[in-house]
């Protein structure tokens, strides 16, 4: 396929905001695409090379980029730096770059889909010494073949800043209808795999066969989630009450099968690397094949560190065995997905005996604790007990809840001591002024309507040290797809829990209210923007 037929396809899904014109596009084009690169056009439509839980990435930042254009087109790096300035978008920069090469390509090929995976995938297995080098080569072939628009979009792939509006929800939608079924269908099977180029590809072969894809090995699910109540609520509910402490750690689901151990977040990234010390605990705890969930905590004396301990050792490349003796880790296990077979659709209080007969406690892995009754007063004192030991307070559960992936029901509840928060995505921000003249110094926060599109609710800029202030921008500048004078725009990426007085209606932001003094309590890596807060959130704190 001619990468210059996906590129007219952004250019349309560019040329409109309504969400059903964007899912007639995606519909045609997939009915339409070659059968073989088909799983390519799906991740490529959604400004990615590989699945979230594939344990590849490119490894290209916006320097690496810069030097691959100007080595292609002959304009120097800091022309093409002025360029991102005055056009405040790296893909149009280095388009207009390209459209003025200097250099003249005697022999270049037309791009093709093909082509294109082909080279990215290549750079996703260059590591260590000199691989900048190699990656360097490989795209320069690739932009040396490119016409100006082609290189605006590539840029946008390689850096992960594509700025078409899909989503998952539109995906969804366009694959049932190009290929005749119900986005019900579509949904489970993509909940369950967690890869919507097979779901696609299945969907085409034969729609019957989406039924058949299940869990497996090596493949994370969605994660199934939880709406905040208090214990009266937990009780009208809930005749039992599945009470377990809530651990406030990174959740994490575990893969074993034989000698072979993965870890995978919740945004469905490969972690294990970083943890050989919780892959040690499983190896040793859980007893049998399996697919676990759990909570891994950064513990301190018994006692349990702050969240972000934990993400520290999350990002950790390098020197892990010097971060594993500053941050120890304790693995607390809560829940089975699969154990010889899927166990999804087997109720709770059944899952949690397989759990129990599964895992070994040891010194670093042990089970949740739990508390089942039907008394709120004794639910009260647990509770009370949970916040006592330094934990967040409580989860309870429907002992007759089947596992649904994805979902936010009312049959998982949190209950915490402290102050409501949202989790929001940062969709826009202010460059700073004086000392932080470098930094972005204000940020728009956005929240989810129905369809996953963000909508502006409120600024926020205090509650932010200066480290962290540097944290947010470094973070954040790669995601800027455009620019006015000091204020940005930004593809929703980083999720930040936000804490805040009240909740005003306003007619001053797009969701209809305002937070009134909202601070950044902590940034939530652990979370993608998918699973940022939506409306129907707000509304159900608010009582409406």
């Amino acid at each position: 396929m001619k990468f210059s037929t996906l590129i007219s396809v952004y250019e349309s899904l560019e040329d409109t905001t309504k969400r059903l014109e964007m899912t007639d596009i995606v519909s045609q084009f997939l009915k339409e695409s070659p059968e073989d690169v088909l799983d390519v056009v799906v991740y490529f439509l959604l400004g990615k090379v590989f699945p979230d839980w594939m344990d590849a990435e490119l490894g290209v930042g916006t320097k690496l980029v810069i030097r691959v254009v100007s080595t292609v087109s002959g304009v120097p790096e800091s022309m093409i730096e002025e360029y991102v300035r005055e056009e405040g978008d790296m893909g149009k920069a280095c388009e207009r770059a390209i459209n003025e090469k200097k250099q003249v390509i005697l022999f270049s090929e037309e791009l093709s889909v093909e082509y294109v995976y082909e080279i990215l995938t290549k750079l996703s297995e260059f590591s260590g010494a000199r691989s900048q080098e190699k990656k360097l080569k490989y795209l320069s072939n690739l932009f040396s073949s490119a016409t100006g628009k082609e290189a605006r979009y590539l840029v946008r792939i390689v850096l992960g800043t594509m700025r078409t509006g899909i989503g998952e929800g539109t995906v969804r939608d366009a694959v049932a209808r190009g290929f005749g079924c119900d986005p019900s269908q579509v949904e489970r099977a993509y909940m369950l795999t967690n890869d919507f180029g097979l779901v696609a590809k299945t969907a085409r072969k034969n729609v019957a066969d989406l039924d058949k894809l299940d869990i497996t090995f090596f493949r994370p699910i969605k994660f199934m989630l939880a709406q905040v109540a208090t214990l009266q609520e937990a009780k009208e509910r809930m005749h039992l009450l599945s009470c377990e402490i809530k651990y406030d750690g990174s959740r994490a689901q575990i893969h074993k099968k034989g000698k072979k151990i993965k870890i995978f977040s919740r945004r469905l990234e490969d972690i294990t690397s970083a943890l050989p010390d919780v892959v040690g605990a499983v190896r040793k705890s859980i007893v049998e094949d399996a697919i676990v969930e759990g909570e891994i905590v950064a513990m301190e004396h018994d006692h349990p560190r702050p969240f972000q301990y934990v993400l520290r050792r999350l990002r950790r490349k390098y020197d892990i065995q010097e971060m594993m003796e500053k941050i120890p880790l304790s693995l607390y296990v809560f829940d089975v997905l699969y154990k010889d077979g899927p166990l999804l659709d087997f109720p709770f209080r059944k899952r949690r005996e397989v759990l129990e007969a599964l895992v070994r406690e040891g010194a670093s892995a042990q089970i949740s604790t739990v508390l089942v009754t039907e008394d709120v007063e004794e639910a009260q004192e647990f509770f009370n007990q949970s916040i006592k030991m330094g934990h967040e307070g409580l989860m309870i559960k429907d002992v007759e809840s089947v596992y649904q992936p994805g979902a936010r029901g009312k049959k998982w509840l949190k209950i915490k001591e402290t102050m409501e928060t949202l989790d929001l995505a940062i969709i826009g921000a202010e460059w700073g002024e004086g000392r932080r003249a470098h930094w972005l110094a204000s940020f728009l926060l956005g929240i989810r309507d129905e369809q996953g599109t963000f909508m502006e609710i409120g600024k926020v800029g205090t509650g932010i040290t200066d480290e962290l202030f540097k944290e947010l921008t470094d973070k954040l500048t790669p995601y800027i797809i455009e620019q006015k004078g000091k204020t940005v725009k930004l593809i929703p990426y980083l999720v930040v829990e936000v804490a805040y007085e009240e909740v005003q209606k306003s007619p001053n932001y797009e969701s209809g209210y305002a937070l009134r003094f909202p601070r950044v309590v902590r940034m939530r890596e652990d979370k993608s923007p998918e699973e940022a807060d939506d409306i129907d959130r707000l509304h159900e704190i608010l009582g409406e």
